[in-house]
């Protein structure tokens, strides 16, 4: 093969991993956004509710979304 036609493959492949990584950030946004939304939904809850038990259930599942976020947030930074 000829040079141009090997850098016209290149550029290919490159511009499919470009691809790739943008639809993967925007995906990686989306859930993200939906987890806030979740745990902005569930501190309110949590600022309504008396039982205690329900209470550390909610706190418990905050804790996980908030943790899941914050990996988020680093696994879309790295693909900056």
């Amino acid at each position: 093969m000829k040079t141009p036609k090997l850098l016209k493959r290149v550029q290919e492949y490159l511009d499919a991993d470009e691809l790739k990584q943008c639809k993967r950030k925007d995906c990686i946004k989306e859930v993200l956004h939906k987890l806030k939304k979740k745990q902005r939904m569930l501190k309110d809850k949590l600022a309504k509710e008396k039982d205690e038990k329900q209470r550390k259930h909610i706190q418990k599942t905050m804790d996980i979304i908030y943790v899941q976020r914050k990996k988020g947030l680093k696994v879309l930074k790295s693909l900056k």
